[in-house]
């Protein structure tokens, strides 16, 4: 009957510990707390933490600790009007090397004359792609290299004083 009577409360004892609701309110440990802040971030801590808060520059936003379970945002982009350029380039083509087209992307820094020229290894012209005013801005052309032959070209811009020179390389 002992043993019943053992077995019955340990059963007892079991239930109510698996059952029960425990909750922690916030004010028993947040007596031991603070928050500390400057000009890029804030940090909400409680005492016997190793790290509690929520960190923040302009592009990401991080929370951790016993309070905050950790959450970092971080911002991946921002629409808004595409820049003009302020200066003048000529950027690699891509793809390099290329079969049987590439792309040429340039800028413009002010209204200008732009001349984009390609010419094989030996500095003979193969073909003028641009030769007209442009205005300031981000341009792109495509080359297509239907009947010429494997090796390395250049291409060649020229807007007033700017000259500027890439090699390309054609893979048949």
């Amino acid at each position: 009957m002992k043993l019943i009577k053992i077995i019955l409360m340990m059963i007892l004892f079991t239930a109510e510990m698996l059952l029960s609701q425990n909750q922690i309110p916030y004010g028993v440990i947040g007596s031991g707390a603070g928050k500390v802040s400057g000009t890029t971030n804030i940090i909400n801590f409680t005492i016997g933490e190793a790290f509690v808060g929520k960190v923040s520059s302009s592009n990401n936003i991080t929370s951790m600790g016993f309070w905050n379970i950790y959450q970092q945002d971080v911002l991946t982009s921002v629409e808004g009007e595409e820049t003009l350029p302020i200066k003048y380039k000529l950027e690699q083509n891509y793809p390099n090397p290329f079969n049987p087209s590439t792309v040429i992307k340039y800028a413009v820094a002010e209204r200008n004359n732009v001349v984009i020229k390609i010419y094989n290894i030996a500095g003979e012209e193969i073909v003028t792609l641009v030769n007209e005013e442009k205005d300031r801005g981000w341009y792109e052309i495509k080359f297509n290299s239907n009947g010429l032959a494997s090796g390395i070209y250049l291409c060649r811009m020229q807007a007033g004083n700017y000259v500027s020179i890439k090699k390309m390389m054609l893979l048949k």
